[in-house]
C-alpha cells in the first residue's frame, strides 16, 4: 500500500510541470495569433518566419513562407475579426503544443486558419500554419 501511495506521488510530481504549459498553452497560442495578425496586416512576413520555430522552417523556406502570405494578403485583404473554431493541447515528451483553428474574416473574404505552436516556458513558438479559404482557390 506504502509503495502505491509513493508510485502515485512520484508520477504526479514527474507529470506536474508539464501541466503547467497545458494549462497557460491556451492563452499563449490566442495571444500569439494576434500578434501573427498584426504583422501580416503590416506585411511584416520575414520578421513572422525569423520568429518561427525550426520545424516550420525544415518544411518551407522563407521565400515560401512569405509568398504563402503575400497570397493570402493579395487574395484576401488585411485580417480584420478572427473567432475561435477549436483548440487542443497536447503535452508529451517535455513538450507541449498548442493547435488552434479561427474562422478569420478579412477585407476580401474570409477563411479558417490554423496555427500550432510549440509552448516552453515562457515562449510560444510558430510551428504549422494554414488557411482553408474559397477566395484563395478562385482565379
Amino acid at each position: 500500500m506504502i509503495f502505491k501511495t509513493l508510485f502515485m506521488l512520484l508520477l504526479t510530481l514527474l507529470l506536474l510541470p508539464g501541466c503547467k504549459d497545458m494549462t497557460r498553452g491556451k492563452g499563449m497560442a490566442e495571444t500569439a495569433i494576434v500578434e501573427f495578425h498584426q504583422k501580416f496586416n503590416e506585411s511584416k512576413y520575414q520578421e513572422l518566419y525569423a520568429a518561427a520555430h525550426a520545424d516550420l522552417k525544415a518544411v518551407a523556406t522563407e521565400e515560401q513562407f512569405v509568398k504563402l502570405l503575400e497570397k493570402v494578403y493579395t487574395k484576401l485583404g488585411a485580417q480584420t475579426k478572427s473567432t475561435s473554431e477549436g483548440w487542443r493541447v497536447f503535452s508529451a515528451n517535455s513538450k507541449t503544443t498548442v493547435h488552434v483553428s479561427v474562422r478569420t474574416e478579412f477585407e476580401k473574404g474570409e477563411g479558417v486558419e490554423t496555427f500550432s505552436y510549440l509552448v516552453s516556458g515562457k515562449s510560444c513558438t510558430l510551428v504549422n500554419y494554414n488557411i482553408k479559404s474559397r477566395e484563395m482557390t478562385e482565379k
